[in-house]
């Protein structure tokens, strides 16, 4: 039997253990809640036949009137679309033709997205009208959540499910530690419930298991000796728990980290570059978080969903520019995520989509910017995606104060699930609709 010194010296030597292992953290995120696997080969090649959905958020609320525009060919809807906006409207012929693949005249594209015409013009980029769900909410921050629930009211709809429409997800057909990824927008209500924690990342750059950020000298000596002590831990308690946690976060870390490496190679080999700020060297927004995406599709890793965004789309005053500028940033970077994909081979396996909580007014303020508004765009592109337009806008909704929704986003999200990643999307959207009609994006 054990003397009492002995089991103290036994609880002691447990609580330097994981001590130790406390001193080693995973910077900017966390992986697996369980000690799960990372589904990674040895060499880093992208998984095939293995379906992707990056989900793109324009936070604030985009304005769908000036990003896919009404041109003279739509007769009264342009007509009032100038009259309505005088100071914001872009001039017909100024926007990007719609003409070169799907066949749709009567509207233009915004001058910036010179990238997403190109991929409309090969037929594989899709715009849909009119987005949103019954009794639209103005508030930014309950139309985010109604998004982000996948359920118009919420948690009186979501008994006993987890309560982010991505964590369901997750937890009926992505249940590993990688399954579904959250770069650069933070742990969204999307995520909450899921049974897994997901990986959740600033950038890709700065995430690693560091044991002391003070001496990085010898930093792989330490990170070396943190893993043999947490080794040594049994492997039941919490102690054991905790070791566990620790071994799952730096063996993750490790893992990406090789990543990087292997993308870099690969990248400077094939002349990958995504766009920079001007006149610096500093990748924008939508440029460092897409390239943190193929970071990972590279790697191999097993995700199925990437959630990323950025924000800046609630333009109440001063909108032309600014606006110009947010949508320069996405689509710069779609253009070379695009040619990344097809290096790698995958295009055909991946759909980005492109959401907004909700739209703006048909017409102008009085500060030269829009407000709050109804029925948003969805844009997708990708190899899978049926190209074209989905929906439109009568001259008799231009009078009105908002675009009504034509589609609602729930269709938007099985559509994406069903007819691209394969899964049967019904028990993860519990609520009967009035609208159910599937624009077939793929």
């Amino acid at each position: 039997m054990k003397t009492k010194q002995a089991m103290l010296d036994a609880s002691r030597r447990n609580f330097l253990r994981v001590t130790a292992a406390g001193a080693g953290v995973v910077a900017l995120g966390a992986i697996g809640g369980k000690d799960l696997p990372f589904a990674r080969p040895v060499r880093a090649t992208p998984l095939p036949n293995h379906k992707r959905l990056v989900i793109v958020n324009m936070l604030g609320g985009n304005d769908g009137l000036n990003t896919v525009i009404p041109r003279a060919a739509a007769g009264a809807v342009h007509t009032k679309y100038l009259a309505r906006r005088p100071a914001i409207a872009i001039a017909d012929g100024a926007g990007l033709s719609l003409t070169g693949g799907p066949n749709v005249a009567e509207w233009q594209l915004h001058p910036a997205m010179t990238s997403f015409q190109s991929m409309w013009n090969a037929g594989e980029a899709a715009i849909v009208q009119k987005v949103g769900y019954p009794g639209q909410n103005l508030s930014h921050f309950v139309s985010e959540d109604i998004w982000s629930w996948g359920a118009r009211n919420g948690l009186t709809s979501l008994t006993g499910m987890a309560q982010g429409w991505v964590a369901r997800y997750a937890n009926t057909y992505a249940n590993t530690a990688m399954g579904v990824v959250s770069i650069g927008v933070g742990r969204r209500l999307d995520f909450e419930g899921a049974s897994t924690s997901p990986l959740l990342v600033g950038s890709l750059g700065g995430f690693n298991f560091t044991t002391d950020s003070n001496y990085s000298a010898n930093h792989v000596l330490r990170r070396t000796k943190v893993a043999n002590v947490l080794a040594l831990q049994s492997a039941t308690g919490m102690a054991g728990e905790a070791a566990a946690a620790q071994m799952a976060s730096a063996s993750g870390a490790a893992a990406v980290q090789a990543a990087i490496a292997d993308y870099t190679t690969y990248a400077t080999g094939a002349g990958i570059a995504y766009p920079t700020n001007p006149g610096t060297s500093n990748l924008t927004t939508m440029g460092s978080r897409l390239r943190d995406v193929a970071r990972l599709i590279h790697g191999g890793f097993d995700t199925r969903v990437f959630y990323t965004g950025y924000g800046g789309f609630d333009t109440h005053s001063g909108q032309l520019g600014a606006h110009a500028s947010l949508l320069a940033n996405l689509d710069g970077a779609l253009g070379v995520f695009k040619t990344d994909m097809q290096t790698m081979g995958v295009w055909n396996d991946v759909v980005v989509v492109v959401i907004s909580e909700f739209g703006r007014r048909t017409y102008e303020n009085g500060s030269v910017g829009t407000d709050h508004g109804h029925g948003s765009i969805v844009l997708a592109c990708g190899g899978p995606v049926n190209g074209g337009m989905y929906g439109g806008v009568t001259s008799t909704e231009m009078d009105a104060e908002h675009l009504p929704y034509e589609f609602d986003f729930r269709d938007i999200y099985r559509e994406l699930i069903g007819g691209h990643l394969g899964n049967d999307p019904t028990p993860l959207f519990p609520e009967t609709q009035p609208i159910n009609t599937i624009p077939n994006l793929i």
